[in-house]
């Protein structure tokens, strides 16, 4: 019987901590939550200079779960600042009646690896036709970018799906899960992110053969993580949004020159309890760093360009949707 009651309290306290974690907040104090991996490096700066003191909680998530911090039914739960895939954003707050988009802060940061030889670029890329292609989160955006950049190439491509047979007429699209070092059988080259690229290519005989920013043909890359804020801050606090705008600006010359061992430092010390760090001093490199392009740019500013990407995300059949004039904050 003790043995029980110590069980369910167990329980009880784990699941009152994951309440707590989730929902319970301090009275003005303002939440802000970014997915592990590149997004977080542009708050790298912000949570380093954090402090008890400031007004703000920034917390570094699991990137699988960030939409949950949006869709809280008790909105007084909601992330107050979030960054997210610019695609998830327009989904879930395209319209901009609770939240608006402030600006991107990552700007492309997905590369082309295999075992060598070709250097891929738009005048060749239809030498992948009949390989096979491995991409990781293949319904997402890295998927959905390779697509449209196929598309707007007018090269062909097909997803394998259940031990189907790669086309030889065809680019074949593959899924294949984040943490895969090496293609897996029959898989000739890998389209991944930054910072895994660079530790696949350190870890193996991978190597870069290509860029989707430019294959893409963005002159800026395109707009991957934005950062959304509640209508309700905007109105009655922009000056603590305005704050952290400019601590992302600062940011991004910051991680130019700042010491590995800070910006991960500064990432590990936010991460949900029991997450486990994507950045380290191990896998971060200042190439990573670089290929991550992380930098800030106002929603106003990139307006057209991401409403036409979106445009194209959704011609493709990716997970995305046309915003509202509303979506964009002033």
């Amino acid at each position: 019987m003790k043995k029980f009651l110590a069980g369910a309290l167990a329980v009880c306290l784990c699941f009152t901590g994951l309440f707590l974690s989730c929902g319970e907040k301090k009275k003005n104090e303002i939440y802000v939550y970014t997915p592990d991996g590149a997004p977080a490096l542009a708050f790298a700066y912000a949570m380093h200079g954090d402090s008890a003191d400031d007004g703000v909680s920034y917390e570094v998530v699991n990137p699988a779960t960030i939409e949950s911090y949006l869709t809280y039914r008790d909105e007084e739960k909601n992330a107050d600042i979030c960054a997210l895939p610019l695609n998830t954003a327009s989904k879930l707050l395209g319209s901009g009646e609770k939240y608006q988009l402030v600006g991107t802060v990552t700007n492309g940061n997905l590369y082309l690896l295999s075992g060598g030889g070709v250097a891929y670029t738009r005048e060749n890329l239809a030498l992948l036709k009949g390989k096979t292609v491995g991409v990781v989160q293949l319904a997402n955006v890295p998927g959905i970018l390779f697509k449209m950049i196929l598309t707007d190439l007018n090269i062909p491509y097909a997803e394998l799906k259940n031990g189907e047979e790669a086309k030889a007429d065809k680019v074949n699209l593959k899924a294949v899960a984040p943490d895969t070092l090496m293609p897996t059988k029959g898989i000739d080259a890998f389209v991944a992110p930054e910072p895994q690229a660079s530790v696949k290519v350190l870890k193996t005989s991978l190597e870069f053969v290509g860029s989707l920013q430019e294959l893409y043909g963005g002159e800026k890359g395109f707009p991957q993580a934005v950062v959304v804020a509640k209508r309700s801050l905007l109105k009655k606090n922009p000056q603590a949004v305005e704050k952290l705008v400019k601590k992302l600006v600062d940011g991004a010359q910051w991680l130019e020159t700042a010491e590995i061992s800070s910006i991960c430092g500064a990432v590990s010390s936010h991460l949900t309890k029991g997450l486990t760090p994507s950045l380290t001093e191990k896998n971060l490199s200042r190439l990573a760093i670089e290929n991550s392009s992380v930098w800030f740019t106002s929603a106003q500013a990139r307006k057209a360009e991401i409403n036409e990407f979106l445009a194209k995300m959704v011609a493709v059949g990716g997970a995305a949707s046309a915003v509202d004039e509303a979506f964009f904050a002033k």
